[in-house]
């Protein structure tokens, strides 16, 4: 149904003052709620809401109508364009009205109440009788589906009509009819015609999601509707979700350049997206890793559900997760982010981002390259050279791949190796920079030998002072993304007799340990071969101990 039938439905019944039963039926998320709290706004702030007093009453665990009565007493407010929320003092006042109405039937009810029950006693005749100045009021019920059991979908209705045709109020039921059980079910679908007068299903589109949840006019907030259009969420619990974190991102990246801000939002985005709804987008692992991009590169077979994601990740735009993206991702993941770091990579991609806009000598020679035929193969070659040597601390390392291969290319080896030797000094003091993988690096994942050869060799300059056994244990308990070069590096310094320790030292994540240690040895990256040695050599060892040693290792997956 038209989300603008709706709205216009729900602006006339709030408009009327008849008494009225308007039942709204969506799935999970989809804003029944949010809708309809948007829309009463709008009516209240407007002046044209035809009830003076208003109650919102979410039945989720309610298990008796003594209850849901209590809890519309509880949550009545005034609707005076001021529509606050429920409290001791609203409580209060509609606890006033019900005894001022009993004394004036000459039962002095505190009194009464005192005398003959007790405490307990006296404060349900109190709601009893405050339940009785219910009438002529707007009252919402949400949650239907999740009442408890003995809070029959009959026992509602009942009452529902109760409150339309001797209250005179106006009612609206929302709730998810598909999420009820079979019994309720089956009584609702019976008995909804005889109660209510219009009946909604509410099932919008992201457009219309996005118009009554996404309404600011920043940068940030047109980043949010841009992405999540291309991503066509509907959910607003979601969406609402993914806002609240964009923004914390935003307050972090304020000082930097937009074009890091707009990244950091595509990121969190998607990692919102495939966090809060599992089932329908890509892992998180997956959005992590650099399989991402690297295996349509090495011709891999590519399995038929990671091409769907693959097939979506390039509509939204989204080629490959750098530093930023990962943190941002680790951060949607633990429902906080890391000030700190976020930071950090910012820094970095702010230098990139500034360096890509500057009109440098090497961007000059790749424009002469590209769009102009009036110059000489060698005064390009001269140039690029020239202009290289002068921005190494602000080329990308595939740009530079790009310029040592086409100076091979064309016969300029000599220039080609000593460009390669020169980039790898320029960075040789920035851990940060050489911590990062080969396949990170190079998008196309075909690096040049003799600049790879450098950053390996520099990278094992590089003291990794962190604790191997520590780096796994993270891992196993945090299930975060890892840097295959880096990590396989720390943690192929473990020995043989260190990963029988480890073995032999009760942790109840011993087995996620192992697990680790078996993925980071499978990793196509330097030190592999010796870290899978050691680990195996370990795990021969202790399965010879025992048999019931043996069969658990195997139990596990990690001894065949």
């Amino acid at each position: 149904m038209s989300i603008a039938i709706v709205r216009a439905e729900i602006e006339r019944f709030l408009k009327s003052p008849e008494p009225e039963v308007l039942c709204i039926s969506g799935r999970w998320g989809v804003g029944k709620t949010f809708a309809w709290q948007h829309y009463l706004r709008d009516i209240e702030d407007a002046g044209q809401l035809a009830m003076a007093r208003y109650a919102y009453v979410s039945l989720f665990g309610l298990s008796s109508l003594s209850e849901l009565r209590n809890a519309i007493v509880e949550n009545t407010v005034i609707a005076d364009g001021t529509m606050g929320i429920p409290d001791a003092e609203t409580l209060h006042s509609a606890l006033r009205k019900g005894e001022k109405l009993v004394r004036n039937k000459s039962r002095p009810l505190l009194n009464f109440a005192g005398g003959f029950f007790k405490i307990k006693d006296a404060g349900d005749a109190l709601y009893r009788a405050a339940f009785l100045t219910v009438r002529n009021q707007l009252i919402c019920f949400d949650d239907l589906e999740r009442a408890n059991s003995s809070l029959t979908s009959n026992d509602f209705l009942g009452l529902a009509s109760v409150l339309r045709e001797q209250r005179r109020c106006k009612i609206v039921i929302l709730l998810n009819v598909d999420a009820m059980s079979e019994e309720n079910k089956k009584n609702f679908d019976e008995n909804i015609e005889k109660v209510a007068d219009i009946f909604l299903t509410f099932d919008p589109t992201c457009d219309d999601v996005l118009e009554i949840s996404i309404k600011g006019t920043d940068l940030i907030s047109e980043e949010i509707r841009k992405r999540i259009k291309i991503l066509e969420i509907t959910n607003i619990r979601v969406i609402k979700k993914i806002e609240r974190w964009a923004f914390q991102i935003g307050k972090i990246l304020t000082e930097f350049d937009k074009g890091v801000l707009k990244q950091a939002i595509s990121t969190v985005v998607f990692a919102g997206w495939a966090f809060l709804q599992p089932k329908e987008a890509p892992t998180l692992d997956f959005l992590r890793s650099e399989r991402l991009w690297l295996e349509t590169y090495l011709n891999k077979q590519i399995p038929p559900q990671e091409q769907r994601w693959r097939d979506l990740l390039q509509k939204y735009g989204y080629d490959h997760s750098d530093d930023l993206d990962k943190e941002i991702i680790d951060g949607v993941s633990v429902g906080y982010f890391n000030k700190e770091n976020i930071t950090k990579y910012a820094v970095e991609l702010d230098k990139r981002i500034k360096s890509e806009k500057r009109d440098d000598s090497f961007s000059k020679a790749w424009n002469l390259y590209h769009y102009n035929f009036n110059v000489d193969d060698d005064e390009i070659l001269d140039l690029l050279y020239k202009g290289a040597e002068e921005n190494l601390k602000n080329i990308l390392p595939v740009n530079i791949n790009s310029a040592i291969m086409l100076l091979r290319k064309y016969g300029r080896n000599a220039d080609a190796s000593c460009l390669a030797r020169d980039y790898v000094a320029a960075h040789s003091n920035n851990p940060a920079f050489l911590s990062r993988s080969s396949t990170a690096m190079f998008f196309d994942g075909k690096p040049d030998s003799e600049l790879n050869a450098a950053l390996i060799a520099a990278r094992e300059k590089v003291v990794d002072k962190r604790n191997p056994i520590e780096r796994l244990k993270k891992l196993a308990e945090n299930n975060n993304g890892f840097n295959p070069e880096e990590d396989v590096q720390l943690i192929s310094r473990l020995t043989t007799d260190e990963w029988i320790n480890l073995i032999d030292t009760p942790n109840e994540n011993l087995k996620r340990i192992l697990e680790w240690g078996k993925r980071l040895a499978s990793q196509n990256v330097p030190k592999a071969e010796l870290l899978q040695s050691n680990l195996n050599n370990a795990l021969s060892t202790v399965a010879e101990r025992s048999p019931m040693r043996k069969d658990r290792l195997i139990a596990w997956g990690v001894l065949s």
